[in-house]
């Protein structure tokens, strides 16, 4: 018999197997409660058996009253109960070489770590794209090693990554919080790289679409419909920027889509900007996410200023609102 906060197990060997009873505790209130489950201890340590019944090893016991003991025992073990972290443990930092095929989610697996962690220590530009050969810094603790540059002090890293002023000078033993050398590297707890959004960044700072992906009149001929592959966001004349990590594989002017850039992204993923009036990157080129790519503008067939933007994978049109990010 097992006796649990809110019933009572009773176990009765029949002649061909082992039967069991759970009494909950709704049953038994008071002083009944308290005469019952005494009554149920007694009548089972005397272990009750019918006439002719043996209890042998041989005897087939039920499967779902095994895991039901099992289950008990992991749960009332010392074994399973909650230990906070240990927030003493000494800062590691390993160093790894990137083979050919690798990438950063299989790394942070290996060390423990997050995909954060890793490109917040190493400046990486991309959660998607790292080169075999590259040499990686990789504490072992969440967070990221921070180069203290000219002007930085603790109170102001502190803010800029929304983390526990505390925390950093516990982690980095800091005797005077109001001092950092210049050059020196501080390990920020629980930070994380600001220079790079999962995802699809909005390639300009309005989000107003002026007409969505799908079916539409055609705005010249208002008499035929035609499908519109991308989005097109109001933009007069504003800063453009690559809405996520890639290599630039066509600028210059596509039909009536005017002057145009078009990303290739890892993953078979792909970016179009259209009717741009400046272009201010080439062929070829990386770019980081986030960064300039061009201006907004009204060359092509266009009635009005503005950014049309396409997603594709794999060589097929996304509905971009879908991938890009709300916040």
């Amino acid at each position: 018999m097992t006796i649990l906060p809110n019933e009572v197990m009773v176990f009765f060997a029949g002649k061909e197997r082992l039967y069991t009873r759970l009494v909950g505790r709704l049953f038994f209130r008071g002083p009944r409660r308290a005469l019952m489950v005494l009554a149920s201890i007694a009548a089972l340590s005397l272990i009750i058996f019918l006439p002719g019944d043996t209890l042998t090893t041989k005897d087939p016991v039920d499967p779902a009253l095994q895991d039901e003991i099992e289950k008990n025992d992991i749960l009332q073990s010392r074994d399973t109960d909650y230990s906070s972290p240990d927030e003493k443990e000494k800062l590691q930092i390993a160093e790894h070489l990137v083979r050919p095929g690798e990438n950063l989610s299989v790394i942070a697996e290996k060390y423990g770590v997050s995909v954060d962690t890793i490109c917040g220590s190493n400046n990486l530009r991309s959660y998607d794209f790292i080169k075999a050969g590259v040499r990686l810094r990789i504490p072992s603790k969440d967070g990221i090693l921070y180069r203290v540059r000219p002007g930085n002090n603790i109170t102001g890293i502190a803010k800029k990554y929304r983390v526990s002023l505390a925390k950093i000078i516990a982690e980095n033993g800091l005797a005077n919080p109001d001092f950092a050398p210049v050059g020196s590297e501080l390990f920020v707890p629980d930070a994380k790289p600001q220079n790079i959004i999962r995802g699809f960044l909005w390639p300009v700072a309005s989000k107003y679409i002026t007409c969505g992906y799908g079916w539409r009149r055609n705005p010249f001929n208002r008499k035929y419909r035609q499908f519109h592959q991308g989005i097109d966001i109001r933009a007069r004349y504003q800063r453009i920027r690559a809405s996520k990590f890639g290599k630039v594989t066509y600028t210059g002017w596509l039909g009536g889509y005017g002057k145009t850039v078009v990303i290739a992204h890892p993953g078979g993923w792909k970016t179009l900007y259209g009717h741009l009036s400046g272009i201010y990157v080439r062929r070829g080129q990386y770019v980081k996410q986030g960064q300039s790519i061009g201006r907004s503008g009204n060359t092509g067939r266009s009635t009005g200023p503005h950014l049309h933007f396409e997603i594709l994978k794999s060589g097929r049109h996304k509905n971009p609102y879908v991938y890009l990010r709300k916040k």
